[in-house]
């Protein structure tokens, strides 16, 4: 969807650019990163849901 605005089509790329050299200055990084994207916010979303 961001892909769509070419006005937003560099945002994803710098991202990650941005995400890996941090990574890969500071290794703990990618550990928070990855538990919050595959474990925090699913978990979230789950008890949102259940909420709601």
């Amino acid at each position: 969807m961001i892909y769509v605005i070419p006005l937003l089509r560099p945002v994803p790329l710098y991202c990650a650019e941005s995400l890996a050299r941090v990574a890969s200055e500071h290794r703990w990084v990618l550990a928070v990163y990855l538990g919050t994207v595959f474990i925090a916010l699913p978990a979230l979303v789950i008890v949102l849901v259940g909420v709601l």
